[in-house]
Order: C-alpha cells, then sequence, then structure tokens
C-alpha cells in the first residue's frame, strides 16, 4: 500500500517517500499495537499509525508533546480515495486522543508537498512551522482533539 502510494505520489511529480520502505518502522508499530488498517468488506482501503511519541527535533517542550497523539503514515488506497476516508480517520484520532485525556492531534507532512498541506489545512489543521528535516517531512501541523468534521464513512473500531 505504501509503494503504490509512494508511486502515485511521484507520477505526480511529488519527491514524497521515494526511498525504499522502511518496514523496520511498519513493523515497529504493528508491535507496538500503534498500526490501524482501515477496512471495507473484505478490502483493506487504508492504513494510520497513531502514536504519543513526539519527534523532539520537531515537538520542543514548548508545545507541550506530551499533550498530543500523532499521526504517521497515514495512506489512502486508491479505491478508497474521494470518499473523505482521511477526514474520517483523522477524525478518529481525535476521539482517541480525547479518550486518553490529550487536547491535540499532530503530524508532520512532507516539506515539499503543498497539496497534501491544503489537506490538512482545509480539515481544520494549522502549520505550526517548518522544521528543516533531512528526511523531507518537517511541516508541522496540529488540530484540538474535540474538533470533528464528519465527513466521510463511519468507522467503527474492532477490537
Amino acid at each position: 500500500m505504501w509503494k503504490r502510494s509512494a508511486d502515485w505520489l511521484r507520477n505526480r511529480g511529488s519527491d514524497q517517500w521515494q526511498y525504499p520502505v522502511k518496514m523496520y518502522n511498519i513493523e515497529a508499530a504493528v508491535e507496538a499495537g500503534n498500526c490501524w488498517l482501515a477496512q471495507r468488506d473484505d478490502s483493506i482501503i487504508g492504513t494510520i499509525t497513531v502514536d504519543a511519541d513526539a519527534d523532539p527535533q520537531l515537538w520542543p517542550p514548548e508545545d507541550q508533546p506530551d499533550d498530543a497523539l500523532y499521526v504517521h503514515r497515514m495512506v489512502i488506497e486508491e479505491s478508497g480515495r474521494g470518499e473523505e476516508l482521511g477526514s474520517a480517520m483523522l477524525d478518529w484520532v481525535g476521539g482517541r486522543a480525547t479518550d486518553c485525556g490529550r487536547h491535540w492531534i499532530r503530524l508532520d507532512a512532507w516539506r515539499s508537498n503543498t497539496a497534501l498541506h491544503r489537506y490538512y489545512l482545509a480539515r481544520g489543521f494549522e502549520l505550526v512551522r517548518i522544521v528543516a528535516d533531512p528526511s523531507g517531512s518537517g511541516a508541522c501541523f496540529q488540530r484540538p482533539a474535540n474538533v470533528r468534521l464528519g465527513r466521510g464513512p463511519c468507522i467503527t473500531t474492532i477490537p
């Protein structure tokens, strides 16, 4: 799924994710229980990783990094695009953050992907800062955890 999204981005002129998949990051997220799948019928149509681990290069102490959940590697399959699945997943993360007493959901987006920046801005996020990160990421966004846009499909968590 990640590789297909990287190809999709490359075909649109983006340099985002144009490196080999870092499977150790994905495997660690799965092992920790932080990687979630979005499924419709019998098909996986998306994934999102959510954790409480703030990168100190992106979220310094003055941001109160322990007061947020952090979104990583949100990927939507082509069959799920255009349905606001990403918006619904972000609302779901906000609910998880609120349930554990955190006030923010945060993420860092690819610095050069301005279309992705517009996507997050249109979903209630604010750009906090852009950090020079050698990985290409570093556009730091946040939105209050209690914001729910109510777009997209209903998401049900299955244990």
